[in-house]
């Protein structure tokens, strides 16, 4: 059995009677057996795609796992909005997924929440949110609480030269957030978080389409524990969900319509993974 393997199911069966169980057991059962695709692999990079019934929906659902010790996360913005994989391109990354929360109806980059880059603050809103993403000067990331305090306070700005907010927080130090809502409305959602093995998720699930309709954050929460995260996150999500790789473009199915395909929408920021020199 391999590692990932190992981790959906010492997850799912550790925490199915617990607190964090779905509505349904079935689910996480349902969950534990899904059958997961490798879309590709390299070292320290691993991409998986899964089709699974959850929740009474159905479900798309793509898992990027990141070894932290080979790679190195920043936080990415222009002046204006751009899609995940130029911006992706532009700052010569390997992989990337959408950021936090923006400013619709314009083409600026204007980010809703606090957000800083290599320690200097970027055009931005104010904004509300319980987490955040936070990158120190070895590009190592974690995923933390947040206030608006903290954004004054020197051992936060100082120690993370990178600070992207958003939300909600969906687990804090392994406990899911999110009440069960079973009228909380699905939307294409993404997602990032940490394990105890110290391997990096970024987690997109497609929805707002024939055979993918999304989840609740509810539902996101519960499954990003399944999946093994102490600490996750919500990012931005709807037609701004996309997960890019330099191998395979982007990985995920944006919910957004062109002519003749699925299109990426262009939003305000990006978290970039790049291979350590």
């Amino acid at each position: 059995m391999n590692s990932f393997r190992k981790i959906l199911l010492t997850a799912v069966f550790g925490l199915a009677l617990g607190a964090v169980s779905a509505q349904s057991p079935e689910d996480s059962v349902a969950f534990a057996n899904s059958r997961w695709n490798e879309v590709f692999r390299e070292e320290g990079i691993t991409v998986r795609t899964c089709a699974v019934r959850l929740f009474n929906s159905d479900q798309q659902i793509v898992c990027m796992e990141i070894d932290p010790q080979l790679y190195r996360f920043a936080v990415v913005q222009d002046s204006l909005r751009e899609k995940v994989s130029k911006l992706a391109k532009i700052y010569k990354a390997d992989a990337a997924i959408n950021g936090g929360f923006f400013k619709v109806r314009t083409p600026l980059a204007i980010a809703v929440g606090y957000i800083q880059i290599d320690c200097d603050s970027v055009p931005q809103l104010t904004g509300n949110y319980n987490g955040a993403v936070a990158i120190d000067t070895a590009g190592r990331i974690s995923v933390i609480p947040w206030n608006k305090k903290m954004k004054n306070d020197p051992a936060y700005v100082d120690l993370f030269p990178d600070i992207l907010t958003a939300g909600p927080l969906l687990i804090n130090q392994g406990h899911v957030l999110p009440k069960w809502d079973e009228t909380e409305p699905r939307h294409p959602r993404s997602c990032i978080g940490t394990r105890t093995d110290e391997s990096i998720i970024l987690l997109v699930v497609d929805g707002r389409q024939k055979d993918a309709d999304g989840m609740a954050l509810c539902e996101l929460a519960r499954v990003a524990r399944w999946m093994g995260m102490t600490q996750a996150l919500n990012l931005d999500g709807g037609g701004s969900s996309a997960l890019w790789s330099r191998q395979k473009g982007v990985v995920n199915s944006p919910c957004d319509r062109g002519l003749f395909s699925r299109k990426e929408r262009k939003v305000c920021n990006a978290i970039t993974v790049t291979k350590k020199e």
